[in-house]
């Protein structure tokens, strides 16, 4: 399956239509939109998605991004499905700052993805590429 970049952003960027549900429920959220940050270790989720599938917090912890002071975040546990993929018991950081879903390594290294810069698409692989 191949994705566009979102030409909202300058320049354009990566993302992928996603659901969320409760871990072994079906999906109460989405689709919606999620960048794609391989440079991002985790993901993050605004919180108001997290509420409104009623998942409990797992422990509290403290980030800290690329420039910015360590602050403090609740972690949580869900199902991400992406292009016909669930990824069960996934862990993310709620959001309580911005309206973006940004999905990292936690998620991605889960996924073949191929990132075309020059045709600004994404595409999810349903097997290895050959060498």
């Amino acid at each position: 399956m191949t994705f566009p970049y979102d030409q909202d952003y300058s320049p354009p960027a990566p993302a992928l239509p996603i659901e969320l549900a409760y871990p072994g429920e079906s999906p109460r959220v989405g689709p919606v939109r999620a960048f794609v940050d391989t440079g991002a270790d985790g993901s993050f989720i605004p919180t108001s998605y997290l509420e409104t599938l009623d998942v409990p917090i797992l422990y509290p912890t403290r980030v800290r991004l690329m420039f910015g002071p360590p602050y403090a975040v609740n972690v949580y546990r869900v199902d991400v499905l992406v292009a016909g993929v669930r990824l069960p018991a996934v862990e993310v950081v709620g959001n309580d700052e911005g309206a973006d879903i940004i999905l990292g390594r936690n998620i991605l290294n889960q996924l073949r993805l191929y990132l075309d810069g020059p045709d600004r698409s994404l595409e999810i692989l349903n097997r290895r590429p050959r060498q």
